[in-house]
């Protein structure tokens, strides 16, 4: 199965440990690029570069989403919420659900998550924490 790991790049130390991680297991795995988080790029290349090059990425990463079976959020908590993600991965969601890709969530979301009728529309697969409940 070919996954495409989407989430807060907040997150991006956690996405390639999980990507290592489902490598191991057999699967191909796509992250989104670069790898790093917003912070550090704006810090290393400036903020005029950061927002000319996004939506580059974000059709960047759509293209890997429609090159995938799956895709994979990984929604640690953040800003006080349990299972965030933000905007940019609700975009993600919406690409993935039009073309019918399985859709994992690592971690539960509860009724008080901003999206939870979004996500419970689209058939999402939560794994309760644990990337070998991936099948």
């Amino acid at each position: 199965m070919i996954i495409t790991i989407c989430g807060s790049c907040t997150f991006a130390e956690e996405m390639g440990k999980a990507a290592d991680h489902l490598k191991k297991k057999g699967f191909e795995v796509f992250t989104p690029e670069p790898l790093v988080t917003e912070e550090w790029y704006q810090e290393n290349h400036g903020r005029e570069n950061f927002l000319e090059m996004k939506p580059v990425w974000t059709q960047n990463h759509f293209k890997r989403i429609q090159n995938s079976d799956a895709i994979l959020i990984l929604n640690h908590e953040k800003k006080g919420i349990e299972g965030y993600f933000g905007s940019n991965t609700l975009m993600e969601l919406s690409v993935a659900f039009f073309l019918n890709k399985k859709i994992f969530l690592l971690h539960p979301i509860n009724e008080e998550h901003p999206h939870f009728e979004e996500l419970i529309g689209m058939k999402s697969i939560v794994l309760n924490g644990d990337l070998d409940n991936l099948e």
